[in-house]
């Protein structure tokens, strides 16, 4: 088994990547594998003699989006195992896409409406709509680009723009910064944390080559919680989970930094829901952000990802079984899924 690991530091480098703990893994356990640069013409050669490639793409780097998933899947034509597979990435960083495949398992999602019409869109926020009403675009993470819309003419004003001028994607400097500031809970946190900017301000910078969203309105029900929301992941038969406290004075948690592990917030219908939707749609790794409605405990997926901090997911100590059995010990993501793939127990 030979695996092949994409890597290329000038066009993404993040501590949050996967890659070197792919690399890591490989070299402890003697499996034989090369680091191999998928941006170059001959990649589709070099790759003719390898039985697995693996590639952590990012949502904040244009190259990434652009050709990721046309080189993994094209391995995959070539008998290749690939991660991400085509179930669980073809939506990666669509919220749109992403809510069209939930409804068609009937996943539990709030509601959601996509307007690709200007007259549509302002006819039904005049005569349906209720407030407040959640704004996203398509792409993003860490809650940029969210909107909590309180009143009609807020919802009209955004949807206006939407149709003509749009919004830009790439994350904001001071929204991060102050909300990364406000979550540390100790000088070395805050020290780390500004060790980081560099890496931020290099994200930044990739982040600028998209393009402006413009030409539709997706808006999503406002789930009223207490003040948190679940990173739920499921690879395989594991589920584990990353807690996120919202910003102070605010409704969004993703992005925020703000982190806790409480076992008994992951409900038995949480880990249930997240199973479930993981098997009828056929994903390897998923990333799940779930709101609890604090008027009925019930568990809304608002957003997935195949791609999270897979550090922040070890703090968890632990994951639960399709039992909801907890069990001691870390779920490495980057890990548990080469392993699934090889084929290889603990």
């Amino acid at each position: 088994m030979k695996v092949a690991i994409s890597k290329n530091i000038r066009i993404f480098n993040h501590s949050g990547a996967w890659t070197d703990t792919w690399i890591e893994f490989c070299r402890e356990n003697n499996i034989d594998y090369i680091i191999i640069d998928c941006y170059q013409p001959d990649v589709i050669e070099k790759l003719r003699d390898c039985d697995c490639l693996l590639w952590h793409f990012s949502n904040y780097v244009l190259p990434d989006m652009m050709i990721a998933r046309s080189v993994l899947y094209s391995a995959k034509n070539m008998g290749i195992r690939i991660f991400p597979d085509f179930e669980s990435s073809w939506h990666f960083d669509d919220k749109v896409a992403e809510t069209y495949l939930l409804e068609s398992v009937n996943a539990s999602i709030p509601a959601s409406w996509m307007f690709y019409l200007h007259e549509d869109c302002a006819a039904w926020l005049k005569s349906k709509a209720q407030f407040p009403l959640i704004a996203k675009l398509r792409c993003g993470s860490g809650s940029h680009n969210v909107k909590l819309l309180k009143t009609r003419t807020q919802a009209l004003k955004y949807s206006s723009r939407m149709f003509k001028k749009g919004f830009k994607t790439q994350p904001h400097l001071i929204f991060k910064a102050k909300s990364q500031l406000m979550s540390s809970r100790s000088f070395s946190v805050v020290k780390a944390r500004m060790k980081r900017i560099p890496e931020f301000l290099r994200t930044l910078s990739r982040a600028k080559m998209f393009p402006k969203e413009h030409g539709y309105v997706f808006f999503q029900e406002f789930i009223p919680n207490d003040g948190y929301d679940l990173k739920i992941v499921v690879i395989g038969d594991k589920l584990s989970f990353i807690g996120r406290h919202t910003r102070k004075g605010d409704f969004r948690a993703s992005g925020g930094g703000n982190l806790f592990f409480e076992k008994k917030l992951v409900t038995k219908s949480i880990i249930s829901s997240a199973f479930e939707t993981s098997d009828r749609l056929g994903f390897a790794c998923m990333g799940y952000d779930y709101v609890v409605d604090k008027n009925d405990g019930t568990g809304k997926i608002v957003e997935i990802s195949y791609g999270f901090s897979h550090t922040a997911l070890l703090e968890a100590g632990g994951y639960f079984d399709r039992g909801g059995e907890w069990h001691s010990e870390p779920l490495n993501a980057p890990v548990e899924v080469l392993r699934n793939i090889l084929k290889i127990t603990p």
